[in-house]
């Protein structure tokens, strides 16, 4: 038993040094294709300390190490900042799953978990609270909406009216489309109420009759014409 116990203890202080070189020289932690033994060896440690069966001398010795014990909440943190550090250089959209830059692709992925964490109610509390911090797109298709009447609002306050109906400015017909198609849903109910009284603040009954107005107006130039 004194044998065995000491043969393992030897095991475990040369598996110990080896990892010690390689975050030396790496500063990093062994993936798989670096050392399939190194790797398997700490997911070991990680397990056994989560069962209580790795003593405290041997987690001192991988805590100097600054050893990872939860990989999930290591990789979460990783691209968390990631994704801060992409939104102060991209402060008008997120990352697209269509950049061939690796970074922003690789984010973009990882939104596709986080919303589905999101939707089957995975997604602990604290991690929901850090990504409203910094105005997550939970709900992609409430994102889109949200930016659109962003860009509206910019619009009126740049031209002191609404976008304009047969513009040539293709920008200035697409806005007038989404708002008359807005007022058109919000008449059949079809709005959220967060929708509804966003759409009241930019005075969105001015807008239908300013539309209703110009309907009238062309339907009797038509009736003069003829």
């Amino acid at each position: 038993m004194g044998k065995s116990f000491e043969k393992n203890q030897k095991n475990w202080e040369a598996l110990f040094q080896r990892l010690k070189d390689f975050k030396e020289s790496t500063g990093s932690l062994p993936t798989k294709k670096d050392s399939q033994r190194l790797y398997t060896w700490c997911a070991v440690q990680r397990l056994k300390r989560k069962r209580s069966t790795l003593s405290d001398e041997k987690i001192a010795k991988l805590d100097s190490l600054e050893f990872i014990w939860n990989v999930q909440d290591y990789i979460w943190a990783k691209n968390y900042a990631l994704l801060l550090e992409y939104r102060q250089k991209h402060k008008t959209r997120w990352p697209s799953q269509r950049s061939k830059e690796e970074v922003e692709h690789k984010l973009a992925v990882w939104f596709l978990g986080i919303r589905k964490d999101f939707k089957k109610n995975k997604l602990a509390p604290e991690r929901i609270q850090k990504l409203k911090e910094i105005g997550f797109p939970f709900y992609p298709r409430e994102y889109r909406w949200e930016q659109t009447y962003e860009k509206v609002l910019d619009w009126i306050e740049q031209h002191s009216s609404f976008p304009m109906r047969g513009s040539k400015n293709s920008k200035e017909q697409k806005l007038f489309n989404w708002c008359r198609y807005q007022a058109i849903k919000r008449e059949y109910g079809a709005l959220e109420e967060y929708q509804v009284n966003a759409l009241n603040e930019i005075d969105i009954d001015g807008f239908i009759a300013e539309l209703k107005e110009f309907e009238r107006a062309k339907a009797a130039a038509k009736k003069f014409q003829a």
